[in-house]
């Protein structure tokens, strides 16, 4: 190879358009960072909450599908929340045919604040979740409605208190944070389901702190009883099978009546038999539920980005390509890279670090690389199934 800086114009150019790209890409994901950490450090640290005197009353529905084991581990810890003001725990029964019904019946006896609401299994011409959760709340008792599943771990005696002190004067809606169990990141694609949580997360999340929220997670989402009867409950995506934590979010909220709840207290865990199998069924209801919300730019924001990431790659490929004899031009190809590579790393590492996502380090270029490829994949079947998010009455 030769070394030499006499590189032709075009070369020079195509170098130069990487860096510049390279640039503006870092300049954006360390942005995106440094949001979520001001957030979480500082600015919700300094609101004001509610006082404990004053926290609402509130049910929990928590919906159950053959989720007896689930429920056994983790329902005690709902049950035992160090909450001051009432609240019970209505476990929605999807017609299990496990043990579901008889661990909750079991489980009533020592708590008088539990009880159980079966959902027929005659009733398959509706949205199976969102009958369950509509029936949890016509069950419920008091002013403000928690949803979350049965797979998913409260890890502290204070999640009530996390999420309900928000709950004041003009607050209607309360997102909290969700993510995968640690047992699901094993095995072919664990840091892929990592990097692809860790953005769709922050998406939400940061479209929430810029006033804009368009979705949440049924694991852990809170809204008044009253703003759930006023928007007639599910009804204007009723003939959709999902929906009940984006779609229903994005008609309710507000950059005024929503709050956004961080606190390490609040997260929750969601655990599954087969996560591979699961983020795939996810991945597609969430593609298709994201074309009926009300905000959008983070997507195409996103996909914006994703776009130039690629193109600084090719206008690389291509000045090496054009002098691949010559040592400087690989060089500084390189240096562009490492430009770009280095910083996004760190943000990714802190990104994961605060979202208590397994930490991800050296696999981020590729993954970033192949992430908008694979959600290419996953429109491309949803035009294929689409029907499948529809239910009978249509």
């Amino acid at each position: 190879m030769i070394f030499s800086f006499e590189i032709h114009y075009i070369v020079w150019c195509l170098l130069g358009l990487a860096l510049v790209l390279s640039l503006l890409w870092v300049v954006w994901y360390n942005r995106r960072s440094m949001k979520l950490l001001k957030f979480m450090k500082w600015e919700e640290r300094t609101r004001r909450y509610l006082h404990p005197d004053d926290l609402p009353t509130v049910s929990v529905v928590v919906f159950a599908n053959n989720d007896e084991k689930w429920l056994n581990k983790y329902l005690p810890v709902i049950m035992r929340q160090k909450y001051p003001a009432a609240f019970e725990v209505i476990v929605v029964d999807d017609a299990s045919f496990d043990g579901t019904k008889d661990l909750v019946g079991d489980m009533m006896v020592y708590f008088d604040h539990l009880k159980i609401v079966t959902v027929p299994d005659q009733t398959r011409s509706l949205s199976r979740k969102k009958l369950a959760v509509m029936l949890g709340i016509k069950a419920s008792q008091h002013d403000v409605i928690l949803t979350t599943n049965a797979n998913c771990q409260i890890h502290s005696e204070r999640w009530l208190m996390a999420m309900m002190r928000n709950f004041g004067p003009g607050i209607d809606v309360v997102l909290g944070y969700s993510h995968f169990g640690d047992e699901g990141y094993k095995g072919i694609g664990k840091n892929y389901r990592v990097l692809d949580e860790m953005t769709t997360s922050m998406q939400w999340i940061l479209s929430a702190i810029k006033g804009k929220p368009y979705r949440g997670t049924s694991d852990n989402l809170a809204y008044r009883k009253e703003v759930f009867y006023r928007n007639k409950g599910f009804s204007k995506s009723l003939e959709m099978k999902w929906g009940d934590d984006d779609i229903f979010v994005s008609e309710i909220a507000t950059g005024q009546n929503t709050r956004l709840e961080m606190l390490p207290a609040s997260f929750v865990t969601s655990h599954y038999d087969d996560l591979p199998h699961a983020f795939g069924i996810l991945k597609s209801r969430r593609d298709f539920t994201s074309h009926h919300v009300k905000y959008k730019s983070q997507f195409r924001c996103q996909a914006w980005m994703s776009l130039l990431y690629w193109l600084r790659l090719a206008a690389l490929v291509c000045a090496v390509v054009m002098s691949y004899t010559n040592l400087a031009v690989i060089l500084i190809a390189v240096a562009i890279l490492l430009v770009t590579w280095l910083p996004m790393m760190l943000a990714t590492f802190r990104n994961c670090y605060l979202l208590r996502l397994p930490l991800l380090l050296f696999s981020v270029p590729l993954f970033t690389l192949i992430r908008p490829v694979v959600n290419t994949g996953y429109k491309i079947k949803g035009l294929f199934t689409r029907k499948n998010n529809y239910t009978s009455i249509m």
